[in-house]
């Protein structure tokens, strides 16, 4: 299963070693999961980073190799009716490399939480989580914590 981390999961896991968002990261190996992220992202991380502790950036260089970074999809060729213009690549890229949306930005994406978009799934971390856990498919973390 393909997983997109949008920009506030990215800092989430890097600003803190607790939350779902660094569980993701842990558990993507032994869960099969592939951790999807585009250069936009990427690069909103590395704007915010700097309103972060000193210890996120370290964590940050520590997580980013487990993302597999995809191109940025700027358009897309079905109607889509989602006002806000900056999180478009986000949503649209994620479409177009992920099964799973995940971001912690209920006010860019707080209407499309837990419903499908065009099939995918926009879901917050801990959400995620525990669907999986319901479902009997989420196994123990892996190597990276």
């Amino acid at each position: 299963m393909r997983l997109f981390l949008d920009t506030s999961v990215l800092l989430a896991a890097s600003g803190s070693a607790t939350g779902a968002s660094r569980q993701i990261f842990r558990r993507a190996s032994a869960n099969g999961w592939v951790l999807v992220s585009t250069p936009y992202a990427l690069e909103e991380v590395l704007g915010n980073l700097p309103g972060f502790p000193p210890s996120a950036s370290a964590e940050w260089a520590r997580l980013r190799p487990a993302l597999l970074v995809m191109d940025d999809v700027l358009t897309l060729d079905r109607p889509a009716v989602f006002p806000a213009a900056k999180d478009r690549p986000i949503l649209f890229s994620a479409l177009a490399w992920a099964d799973v949306l995940l971001t912690l930005d209920p006010g860019d994406f707080g209407g499309l939480m837990d419903k499908p978009f065009y099939g995918l799934l926009v879901s917050k971390p801990g959400v995620f989580l525990e669907r999986e856990r319901a479902a009997g498919r989420l196994k123990t973390a892996g190597n990276l914590v």
